[in-house]
């Protein structure tokens, strides 16, 4: 039985009056993973912004396997 098989389970157990709660904490889970994706995101953004470092980056990789095209 797979764990969201088994979770289903566990939650129809529950008493109808926890069932907003169950609700809750998934809308809390999903604000979570909603924030570290944008953290995740902007955190991409400030790498690619940042010049010096893809130019080491370039640098590097040219080094290391040869000239690459940026196109």
């Amino acid at each position: 039985m797979t764990e969201h098989t088994v979770l289903i389970k566990e939650i129809d157990k529950l008493p109808a009056k926890y069932i907003a709660e169950v609700f809750n904490f998934v809308e809390y889970l999903q604000q979570k993973t909603q924030k570290e994706y944008e953290s995740d995101v902007a955190g991409y953004k400030a790498m690619a912004a940042d010049s010096e470092r893809e130019q080491e980056a370039q640098e590097w990789c040219n080094a290391s396997f040869g000239p690459v095209s940026n196109q």
